[in-house]
């Protein structure tokens, strides 16, 4: 099916790997241009330009850091003057915050770290709407998509809490900003991504655990990031018309009860 990417310019954030990755390919095979940001691994984000490019895509990247505003409005910047506009933004980019600060009870941890990745994932990823408005406002047809996690609606223990809290609050983002930016026909959506594996696999779970986890979700299927790619090339499409405002879960369906 022709998306009616071709040429379109896309920013996707945190594109040096696994589902950024996967989406900035899969752009660059709908002949798009294709901006990517990185944090720290410049080379591997080069790395994806050059498969970009090899999909048939052209490619651009830019250094940002989620938690540094300054950054976020310079790649921001920089992309739009490099491509003379976007098209289509996929707000990827995650900041796990420091391993070393995550407990178990909420009462041990502590607030330095709560806010720092509540201030990286939510606030950065404001300041990242903030930064594209503009230029999706100025689009044919400008879409939006965040990127969150089925850990904001079924939670998980661990220390996970401060994460999912911050995903989640990219749904009332977004819930608003469909409105905002909407007003001048930019869709805005959002994509939660479950257990996701990168060429069939988990790079933690083991095989034999996965198989099981697998049998467990109605579809007897978990997504490939190629698959989350798929759902995001859809929602940031010109073919995409009506969809506005909606949490997409490419998760493998529900949970079989035990």
């Amino acid at each position: 099916m022709d998306l009616g990417l071709k040429d379109a310019a896309a920013l996707v954030t945190g594109g040096s790997s696994g589902i950024g990755r996967a989406t900035a390919i899969a752009y660059g095979r709908e002949g798009a241009r294709v901006a990517i940001t990185y944090n720290s691994r410049k080379d591997a984000a080069e790395t994806v330009a050059e498969e970009i490019e090899a999909a048939g895509g052209a490619a651009y990247v830019v250094p940002m850091d989620l938690s540094a505003p300054e950054t976020i409005a310079a790649a921001v910047a920089s992309v739009v003057e490099h491509w003379g506009g976007l098209d289509a933004v996929v707000a990827n980019a995650v900041d796990w915050g420091p391993h070393d600060g995550r407990t178990e009870k909420i009462e041990d941890a502590s607030p330095e770290w709560w806010t720092a990745i509540v201030r990286a994932n939510l606030e950065g990823n404001m300041h990242l709407a903030q930064q594209v408005a503009p230029a999706l406002r100025r689009s044919a047809h400008g879409r939006l998509v965040l990127v969150s996690t089925d850990l904001a609606e079924r939670g998980m223990g661990g220390g996970a809490w401060a994460y999912g809290a911050a995903k989640a609050g990219l749904h009332g983002l977004a819930a608003s900003l469909q409105h905002d930016l909407g007003a001048d026909g930019v869709l805005v959506n959002v994509v939660l991504p479950g257990i996701t594996l990168e060429n069939g696999a988990h790079r933690i779970i083991p095989r034999d655990a996965l198989d099981r986890i697998t049998a467990g979700f109605t579809a007897r299927h978990l997504p490939d990031v190629s698959e989350i790619a798929d759902a995001i090339l859809f929602l940031t499409s010109p073919r995409t018309r009506a969809v506005q405002g909606e949490l997409l879960h490419v998760t493998g369906g529900q949970l079989i009860p035990a």
